[in-house]
């Protein structure tokens, strides 16, 4: 996508990518691919203060921005990637947080995580909007997609 929108004359796009442990084989597959110039990755925990300080030195002066949201899926964990992340998102442009569909999921299916059913994306999501009305959940992506992992999870800046 990023390679179709430069062709087209809409900017050099980039993906940043944070994960807390970069294995060596999986860098090197990212390094070796023929788009590596459009992804940069950090290595360390999202909601570290430097990883985020980094993050929004990359990400400023960027024209549009749509983060992604996908690490540890405790409630705790995603909302505080939300009030980290989620205020760099573009007006018009999207946080995506994945796998808000935890909570509706039978709690056996997570006895050996630390989330689960009321300790999740999606209740992170819903506590992060009654405190920011510049987003709403875009409910008309996950009903045309009919099987996501992200229902109320794609939230849309309007402000």
């Amino acid at each position: 996508m990023l390679e179709l929108l430069a062709q087209s004359g809409h900017g050099e796009g980039k993906v940043l990518g944070i994960d807390i442990d970069i294995r060596q084989h999986n860098r090197e597959a990212i390094e070796a691919h023929p788009m590596a110039r459009r992804v940069q990755m950090l290595q360390g925990s999202s909601i570290d203060p430097g990883i985020i300080e980094q993050v929004k030195r990359i990400a400023a002066g960027k024209q549009r921005v749509l983060v992604a949201l996908d690490s540890n899926h405790t409630h705790d964990h995603v909302l505080a990637e939300l009030e980290a992340y989620a205020p760099l998102t573009s007006v018009g442009s999207y946080c995506v947080v994945f796998d808000t569909a935890v909570e509706d999921m039978p709690q056996a299916m997570f006895n050996d995580r630390p989330w689960g059913v009321g300790n999740n994306p999606k209740t992170a999501v819903h506590a992060y909007l009654r405190d920011h009305p510049e987003f709403v959940i875009d409910a008309d992506i996950h009903h045309k997609l009919l099987i996501t992992v992200a229902p109320d999870g794609y939230l849309k800046r309007v402000a």
